[in-house]
């Protein structure tokens, strides 16, 4: 063996939770072919697989490997484990779903496992092109997951348009890492912000690389302008699936996205990325939410609340620096549980391929199924920002955030926009405890131990956390720099 080609396996060790991630969906997939007989314990293994994989990333010290393309901190460390949280509730509430429609195969949870692997290898990426290399490898396993009914018309359209957009935007990042190298002469992060305060680079240039790469991670986020996609692939992709595509990636986005605006920050065109991350804010809050409230099928309401919910996360953006991180991270915390598991209760509400989810149906439930109702409800109340729930510690810090640094307009707009919100959500528990019931349950919704274990664990997550919000908060700061 050429020692020239050798990995050192302290760099092997820094890769532990991604290598697991990526060596458990190959076993998977190799079960498949060889004993499929054992299908019913591939989403439990691919649940403690995950488990695993967050023991590995709390063990993980400070320090770089690669030659310092791949960083490992207490911050990377939070955001992995919100990604982790969410991989592993969207495989709890799966395997009732996948069942019912015979799609439980080696496949499914494979590439589950392959897309957090290249969640968390984003996360932790300091080069551009690393950053880059995971974004595809995450957006692929995200085309075939989201087409992955394939006799539903509606889930091969949500494949095949998230693949256009995405595959499209993709192409936008990477000619924006081009426009930054030919610039600064680097795709390091650091090395980019030394060429930068040195004086490389022609300012245009720079600011339309600098755009081209937060544009591609904006869609992954589904900000606006670049949220069309979101409400039709949520729609036709599998519900439990949903529950991974609508946090997962936008956590590990945002932490990309935040690194970037502290780099451009820092670049002289700095002064400009306040405005325009604030103007990004308002209009992801204000079409979101007003979106959002027109909606009569509740897997779209929720694919609008999550654009809203978007803009809430940039407002810390505009107002760029080290402080921001905090509020980011409780935000994502939070919204990871919430969203998660008001998808996870959506899909035992509607467990049938390629249907509809009016809302309307809903009426009178709550009585019928108190558990899931109970959980959906705090779900949506802490998705509107309302006492004691994790939504309201989120939403409260990234307004202080913004008071605290001199965007006072911004906070206003958040909050009157968060008031909208509250009546989007409201209206679905109002049908849920307020009308008579209309419309016949399914048989199979009350046999799903799996989903109703994510949906309370989601619930009363986001009831305790707001309940001792200092949990939280000493967690986030504890991951901070010099926390």
């Amino acid at each position: 063996m050429n020692p020239n080609f050798a990995i050192p396996a302290a760099d092997l060790a820094a890769l532990a939770p991604e290598i697991l991630l990526v060596g458990a969906g190959t076993l998977l997939l190799l079960l498949e072919a060889f004993l499929p007989a054992l299908r019913r314990l591939f989403l439990p293994a691919a649940v403690a697989a995950v488990a695993a994989a967050a023991w590995l990333v709390v063990g993980l010290g400070s320090g770089t490997a690669f030659h310092a393309l791949v960083e490992s901190t207490p911050l990377t460390g939070a955001f992995s484990l919100v990604v982790l949280a969410a991989a592993a509730l969207s495989l709890l509430a799966a395997p009732a779903w996948l069942e019912r429609h015979h799609l439980l195969t080696g496949e499914y949870p494979a590439l589950v496992l392959w897309c957090t692997a290249g969640l968390l290898l984003l996360l932790r990426g300091t080069e551009l092109l690393t950053v880059f290399v995971a974004l595809e490898l995450f957006s692929v396993a995200l085309y075939g997951l989201c087409a992955w009914d394939r006799r539903s018309s509606h889930s091969a359209e949500a494949g095949i348009k998230y693949f256009l957009m995405g595959a499209f935007v993709s192409s936008f990042v990477l000619y924006g890492i081009a426009l930054l190298f030919g610039e600064t002469g680097t795709t390091r992060l650091d090395g980019i912000v030394a060429a930068l305060d040195g004086g490389r680079g022609t300012p245009g240039l720079v600011l339309l690389g600098f755009l081209l790469v937060a544009s591609g991670f904006a869609f992954k986020l589904s900000a606006v302008p670049f949220h069309a996609w979101s409400p039709d692939v949520y729609q036709g992709a599998p519900t439990p699936f949903v529950a991974f595509l609508s946090v997962a990636p936008k956590v590990a986005s945002a932490a990309v996205l935040a690194r970037v605006v502290l780099v451009a920050a820092e670049s002289p065109m700095g002064a400009r990325w306040p405005a325009l991350l604030g103007l990004l804010a308002v209009l992801s809050m204000l079409v979101g939410n007003l979106f959002a409230l027109v909606q009569r099928d509740i897997k779209r309401m929720l694919a609008y609340s999550g654009v809203a919910h978007m803009g809430y996360l940039l407002i810390p953006l505009a107002a760029p620096g080290e402080s921001s991180w905090q509020p980011m991270l409780v935000y994502l915390a939070a919204y990871a549980l919430m969203n998660a598991g008001a998808f996870v209760i959506v899909s035992r509400f509607f467990p049938e391929s390629g249907q509809q989810h009016p809302i309307s149906d809903l009426a009178g439930w709550g009585y019928r199924f108190p558990l899931l109702a109970a959980c959906l409800t705090i779900c949506l109340l802490s998705l509107g920002g309302i006492p004691p729930t994790a939504g309201f510690l989120g939403k409260f810090l990234v307004f202080l955030h913004a008071i605290e640094n001199g965007r006072l307009a911004l906070a206003l707009v958040g909050i009157a926009a968060s008031l909208i919100g509250v009546v989007v959500y409201l209206r679905v528990v109002y049908m849920l405890y307020m009308k008579p019931e209309i419309a016949t349950p399914p048989e199979s919704l009350g046999l799903d131990t799996g989903g109703k274990l994510a949906a309370v664990l989601a619930a009363a997550a986001s009831l305790l956390l707001g309940l001792w919000p200092a949990l939280l908060i000493r967690w986030a700061a504890a991951a901070l720099p010099g926390g």
